[in-house]
C-alpha cells in the first residue's frame, strides 16, 4: 500500500464516459500501448524500435509503479463497456500519465486524468508534485502541465522538469 493505511479506490470517476480503475496485476493489458513508438518515447525517452519493451519490461514497471503509487488503468465508455485506454499512477514524485491508443490522444483526456490525480492527492494530504518529467519533443505534454499550474524547475538537453504546490 503505497499511501500508508489509506486503501485505494477500485474506481475513481473523472465523468460519465472516463474513469480510472485500480490496477489488478494484469500488466499484459499495457504491452501494446507501450510497443507504441509514440508512447514509449514519451514515457522512456527511448526512440529505438530495436528496444521496444517485451512483457517482462511491461511487468518490472508495473510492478515499481504498483509499489510506489496507486497505479490505475485509463478506462472510457465505447459501445456500452468501459475499455483501457491508457495509465496514471497516483504520485507524488513524477506522476506518469500514458494515453496507449493516438485515436484518444488530443481529446482532453490527459488533461482531464492529471487533474483528477492533483485531486487525489490534495485529498492525501499530499502537498507538492515534484520532478515532473516531460521530454522537450512532448509539447502536448508541457503545455497540459503548465496549464495546469506546474512550474519549470530545471531543463537539460533533453528534458523539463516540472513540479506543482498543492
Amino acid at each position: 500500500m503505497p499511501f500508508a493505511d489509506i486503501p485505494q479506490p477500485e474506481i475513481i470517476p473523472i465523468r460519465d464516459d472516463l474513469r480510472l480503475r485500480k490496477y489488478d496485476g494484469n500488466y499484459a493489458l499495457l504491452l501494446p500501448g507501450y510497443q507504441d513508438p509514440y508512447v514509449y518515447q514519451n514515457s522512456e525517452g527511448i526512440f529505438d524500435d530495436a528496444q521496444k519493451p517485451d512483457l517482462s519490461y511491461v511487468k518490472g514497471m508495473c510492478e515499481y509503479l504498483d509499489a510506489h503509487g496507486e497505479l490505475y488503468f485509463i478506462e472510457t465508455l465505447e459501445n456500452g463497456a468501459f475499455i483501457p485506454i491508457g495509465d496514471v499512477t497516483v504520485k507524488a514524485e513524477n506522476p506518469p500519465v500514458a494515453i496507449w491508443f493516438e485515436r484518444f490522444r488530443g481529446k482532453g483526456i490527459g488533461m482531464a486524468v492529471m487533474k483528477t490525480v492533483i485531486e487525489r492527492l490534495r485529498s492525501l494530504g499530499i502537498k507538492k508534485i515534484s520532478g515532473s518529467t516531460v521530454y522537450k519533443w512532448n509539447e502536448a505534454s508541457l503545455r497540459m502541465h503548465l496549464a495546469l499550474g506546474f512550474s519549470p524547475v530545471a531543463s537539460d538537453e533533453t528534458e523539463h522538469t516540472l513540479e506543482l504546490i498543492l
